[in-house]
């Protein structure tokens, strides 16, 4: 068919082990193999995957949850990212993208606050978890995310928010309080599923050159409720992720020794490579991802291959990595190019 089928047909398959992969996770020593992570694979990719699964004659693929399945456990994941239909029904009204930061926010008076329609996480879909608990293959997982910043920063507008931290800190400490203990409900609940491998805090603490906000105000405001959600997964014997996007060394030192994250995600080359990370925290924290997004969607396969060769020799070493882009797969990273990834993450393991 075409370069991009035969470099999929020719993956080496890959048995999912989560206890591998925890025991990688908890730096226990250099795993046997590569294992891989990312923050998420869009929707068409995974249709042109699914696709190709069928060309093969793989398995059939019938519905959403077990496409799924199937898919990430096609490409080499031990564990994936899922989503509750209705879990964060806090984000419905609110505007994300470019024109998130100059959004204008719903809630700007404690009238709005008092008018604000509060999900309640006994409304939320447990549905597809349930799925999962009976479905799911025993050597494969599921994280879920948590988030207090973002959600609040689209609650508020980022504007209206900087501004509120001084013209009325009340709404803005009343409104993360909200979404918190929201999360923190709904972290209680996640736990209780066997399948869930792990929480995963999703919030940009940062941009390319510092954090969005002072970080005595993020360690105030946001970091308290990482915390809560790590001890709520280490007490169930789950890890914690942790996704920020930009520049937060100034919360590092935090993140490790009060919240204990398990694993920090996201990763960009002009900000900090995922090696330099290594380097720096990989004795005291796990990486997951790093291969910069950019690079994966415009680079030729001989520079993704000896690229991630750099980044398996430097980070697999002791154990603590996951290889996998430096965010997600996006829509417009050429399939053949991520495909290349994971290729010479397979080949890693037989050098």
């Amino acid at each position: 068919m075409s370069a991009t089928y035969d470099l999929f047909r020719s993956l080496r398959k890959i048995t999912p082990c989560i206890d591998g992969l925890r025991r990688n996770l908890l730096r226990e020593g250099t795993p046997e193999r590569a294992y891989f992570f990312d923050l998420g694979v869009a929707e068409n990719v995974k249709d042109e995957i699914a696709q190709y699964m069928r060309c093969s004659g793989d398995q059939r693929i019938e519905g959403a949850l077990q496409r799924e399945v199937a898919v990430y456990r096609h490409l080499g994941y031990d564990v994936f990212r899922t989503r509750l239909p209705n879990a964060g029904r806090f984000e419905t009204s609110v505007v994300k993208g470019e024109g998130a930061n100059s959004y204008p926010g719903v809630i700007r008076s404690w009238e709005d606050f008092e008018c604000f329609d509060w999900p309640r996480v006994r409304d939320v879909d447990f549905a597809p978890l349930e799925w999962f608990e009976k479905n799911l293959p025993s050597d494969m997982g599921v994280t879920h995310t948590v988030c207090v910043w973002e959600t609040a920063r689209q609650i508020l507008g980022f504007e209206n928010l900087c501004l509120c931290l001084y013209d009325q800190p009340e709404l803005v400490d009343a409104v993360f309080e909200k979404v918190g203990e929201y999360y923190t409900e709904l972290a209680k609940h996640l736990v209780d599923f066997a399948c869930v491998f792990s929480l995963f805090g999703a919030d940009d603490l940062g941009y390319k050159t510092s954090t969005l906000l002072p970080p005595d105000t993020l360690r105030r405001l946001v970091l308290p409720w990482h915390k809560q959600w790590a001890t709520t997964a280490h007490k169930a014997g789950k890890l914690y992720f942790l996704h920020s996007c930009g520049k937060i060394d100034a919360l590092m030192e935090d993140l490790i020794v009060d919240v204990n994250v398990d694993a920090k995600h996201s990763f960009e080359d002009v900000i900090e490579p995922v090696t330099e990370a290594k380097r720096k925290y990989g004795d005291r924290l796990s990486l997951l991802g790093g291969l910069d997004v950019d690079f994966l969607a415009r680079g030729e396969e001989g520079e993704i291959r000896t690229k991630v060769r750099e980044i398996l020799d430097q980070c697999m070493p002791g154990g603590g990595y996951c290889l996998g882009s430096g965010n997600w797969i996006t829509s417009y990273i050429p399939l053949y190019n991520y495909l290349v990834m994971l290729d010479e993450g397979r080949r890693w393991c037989e050098s």
